[in-house]
């Protein structure tokens, strides 16, 4: 709890990041991380695996975006930083661990952006309508020659979301088109890039009781079917005792080596 209170004070962010919530939820990913590192392995393995293998495929080495830079555990930042000239890692916040780790890397760059467009309107409530979600980060760099969506599109949605249930009062029924919005508006941002772009994320949670049945499964992607997959794994986002006593939470991940703008997100 020291630590978690110790690093949160340490964590810079905007002032529109805060009041959405987004200092204290990197924090407690963090944290989570470090309970759950074992759980959480053959996911993050993975993951690193896979944008290893897109990134190697991609033809240019000048620039190379990550969305949803986060912690690092699930980036193969060393290869990366082999390969571009430049790597950008983009997020909302950046935990001090991160930029530490980062420090003697040359050619690492920490981009502050929202990848929902949304959330510094969201944060001046109560609007009259809510801000259309879309970010157009990285459109205008020509040098860009990769770009990874790094388990993030499931996570767009929430805290908007929850702002809008929380402080406007909007019921499940009104938000479940917004965050669907979140979802296709993060899909034709990445689609819109000319360079090669690899996309790793959930598409379905489930839960599960202490005998390891399932009782209630959700749609991680509010309705959106995301293009086909080149793999699928379940990641043990929560195991018992992590969330609850008596369930764990189990993510279904979906990777796409290179999305293509033929898709169609539905």
């Amino acid at each position: 709890m020291l630590a978690e209170m110790l690093l949160y004070r340490l964590t810079r962010a905007e002032p529109w990041a805060d009041a959405l919530g987004y200092r204290e939820g990197a924090v407690r990913l963090w944290s989570r991380y470090g309970r759950c590192k074992r759980a959480w392995a053959p996911h993050l393995a993975n993951t690193r695996r896979v944008v290893a293998d897109a990134a190697a495929a991609a033809p240019g080495r000048r620039t190379a975006l990550v969305f949803g830079s986060g912690l690092l555990a699930d980036l193969p930042l060393e290869a990366l930083c082999t390969k571009f000239a430049r790597v950008v890692l983009v997020d909302v916040v950046h935990l001090p661990t991160v930029r530490w780790r980062t420090r003697r890397l040359a050619n690492v760059e920490h981009v502050v952006a929202d990848l929902t467009g949304a959330a510094e309107g969201l944060a001046s409530l109560p609007p009259g309508t809510p801000p259309e979600p879309g970010c157009r980060y990285g459109l205008d760099d020509p040098s860009v020659d990769f770009v990874v969506s790094l388990n993030i599109v499931s996570q767009l949605p929430i805290a908007p979301v929850e702002r809008l249930e929380t402080k406007c009062g909007w019921t499940e029924m009104l938000v479940e088109p917004y965050g669907r919005q979140v979802v296709a508006a993060h899909f034709a941002h990445l689609q819109a890039f000319a360079a090669p772009v690899c996309v790793v994320g959930d598409r379905a949670r489930t839960f599960l009781d202490r005998d390891g049945k399932v009782f209630e499964t959700e749609d991680a992607l509010y309705g959106i079917s995301p293009p086909q997959a080149d793999e699928e794994w379940d990641w043990d986002l929560a195991p018992i005792g992590e969330h609850d006593r008596k369930y764990a939470i189990r993510n279904r991940v979906f990777a796409i080596r290179q999305l293509r703008d033929t898709h169609t997100i539905v």
